[in-house]
């Protein structure tokens, strides 16, 4: 079993690897940088796949946090995949206001935790604007100090105009293993090139170099350059500091390291390969357009969250789950089913609002998942896809998935549903009713997919109601619901026995689930 990412991102600094509590020991938070990576989906005219933004960014800012980690106290949130896609080449867009909501829930994220900094650094020329805006609103209110870095700002530039395309294509290809296709591009639909902003219907293909960029030697060269304006950044005061504090006084903050970092990612994506392969920004437009059984495939849109799961599972465990359970069930499709399903972008964050109080929970409100679930689908159904499916692997989630898919179905017009997951049959009778909340059974899949993220050390049991206990208001349960907040029925976070998981379960329970995901994927096919 091997690890899933959520983002080709360097491990010790990534958020969704830290549990609750080791948020809550952060150390000197109002000097710390959270960094939240923006990326768009588009054909740039550069023969790349859709995610090439993604890749580029991704790889440059791994390779500074690398650099700059020992002595700037840092934290990378889950890329922002979703923002605006203002054009026909660009894929998966929010309206700008729902764009501006998604950020500002995340940056309430950060505030939440203790954090008073926070850095965007944005890798797409249609959203710069927009983290412009964002930034200037988020620091009059909620009063955070924020500053923003654009990709083009340091060379490499995915802008049709821009002097720096060469180096971003250049980049991309490198780190996704690819050639550029320009072969199949579609003609260029440039209008009113010096009339800002401009109207970039379809950029031009650019044209094989003359002499071909070092992408090696680029990457090193900008991630350099963004590593020194981190450590620009770290030399402004936090704010409500002396403003005369001078940078060189600065003790290097040694943040607590995970318990073994992995090696530094290599696929040149955040997905392993069976994911990827059936993950639809990993196509380029040509072959996204050349894909002629559109109507009779299914696609898959993972929902999950950031949110705390105890102090011995990280945040990420939901978005991480999710994953897991694509990258073991895609492979085990039969080869007539897997041609024809394929994989959205992941809403990485969700509706975790029960979890407030525990600092590293990222929430979004109900109207923005709802809104960014429309969104998708609406898009979805422009590229020709009537058939979607929602593995969703948060709770909190579905209410507002439920009554999203009812709104897609009739307004849509589009054959919408939700995949669920079975749970084991062998769990005690204890966990089976109360354990739903980072107890056994999400410890010990924690344990086969993403082991190096699990303290079982700081493992505990807490289960919020005994089962021999009649009568009792079990979330969720009969003979009463209530509304409940985590902090309402455990003090840890846990609901559930996490230390009775073991990595054998845990790996035996993945792939019994996968492979009954697979099998009701293959069911939905039309």
């Amino acid at each position: 079993m091997s690890m899933t990412w959520l983002a080709d991102a360097d491990f010790d600094t990534a958020w969704a690897h830290r549990a609750w509590s080791d948020f809550d020991a952060f150390p000197d938070k109002r000097r710390a940088l959270v960094i939240l990576p923006v990326h768009g989906f588009a054909d740039h005219g550069l023969g790349l796949p859709l995610d090439a933004e993604e890749a580029a960014g991704g790889a440059i800012l791994r390779r500074a946090v690398t650099k700059a980690k020992s002595v700037l106290p840092l934290v990378v949130l889950p890329p922002l995949r979703f923002g605006l896609a203002p054009y026909p080449h660009t894929h998966f867009g929010l309206d700008p206001d729902d764009a501006h909501a998604l950020i500002r829930e995340i940056s309430g994220g950060v505030k939440d935790a203790g954090f008073t900094r926070l850095v965007f650094f944005c890798t797409s020329p249609w959203n710069k604007e927009l983290v412009d805006a964002a930034a200037i609103d988020l620091r009059a209110e909620p009063g955070l100090q924020t500053f923003v870095i654009n990709l083009a700002g340091l060379g490499p530039d995915f802008h049709p105009a821009g002097a720096g395309r060469a180096d971003a294509q250049a980049i991309a290809a490198h780190v996704l293993g690819v050639t550029p296709d320009t072969g199949g591009a579609r003609p260029a639909d440039v209008r009113d090139l010096a009339f800002r902003p401009g109207n970039f219907r379809q950029p031009a293909p650019l044209p094989p170099p003359v002499l071909a960029p070092d992408p090696v030697a680029l990457i090193d060269s900008t991630a350099r350059h963004l590593a020194r304006l981190l450590a620009e950044i770290d030399a402004h005061p936090p704010l409500g500091a002396d403003p005369r504090a001078a940078a060189s006084h600065r003790a290097p903050v040694m943040l607590p390291r995970l318990p073994e970092s992995y090696p530094v990612s290599t696929a040149g994506s955040a997905f392993a390969a069976p994911y990827r392969a059936r993950y639809l920004p990993a196509l380029t437009q040509a072959r996204l357009d050349a894909f002629a059984d559109k109507a009779r495939a299914l696609v898959i849109i993972p929902t999950g969250a950031i949110e705390q799961h105890g102090r011995h599972l990280p945040v990420g465990v939901d978005a991480i789950l999710g994953q897991a359970w694509l990258n073991h069930a895609l492979p085990k499709l039969s080869p007539a089913a897997a041609p024809r399903v394929f994989v959205a972008p992941p809403v990485t964050c969700g509706k975790s609002n029960e979890h407030a109080g525990f600092p590293g929970t990222v929430s979004l409100s109900a109207r923005t998942l709802r809104r960014l679930l429309l969104a998708l689908a609406a898009h979805l159904r422009g590229l020709g896809f009537r058939h979607i499916a929602i593995l969703n692997t948060h709770g909190g989630n579905s209410p507002v998935i439920v009554y999203t898919l009812r709104e897609i179905q009739t307004v849509l017009g589009l054959r919408a549903g939700m995949l669920g997951l079975p749970r084991p049959a062998d769990l005690s009778a204890q966990e089976a009713a109360n354990g739903f909340h980072a107890g056994e059974w999400e410890t010990a899949l924690m344990l086969a997919c993403a082991g190096k993220l699990v303290r079982m050390d700081r493992a505990v049991r807490e289960h919020p109601a005994q089962v021999d206990d009649p009568g009792e208001l079990r979330p969720g349960g009969a003979p009463a619901v209530f509304a409940w907040l985590t902090r309402d029925i455990s003090a840890s976070g846990v609901m559930g026995d996490a230390t009775a998981a073991t990595l054998k379960k845990g790996a035996r329970w993945l792939d019994e689930s996968s492979t009954a995901l697979a099998h009701r994927i293959e069911e939905l096919l039309p």
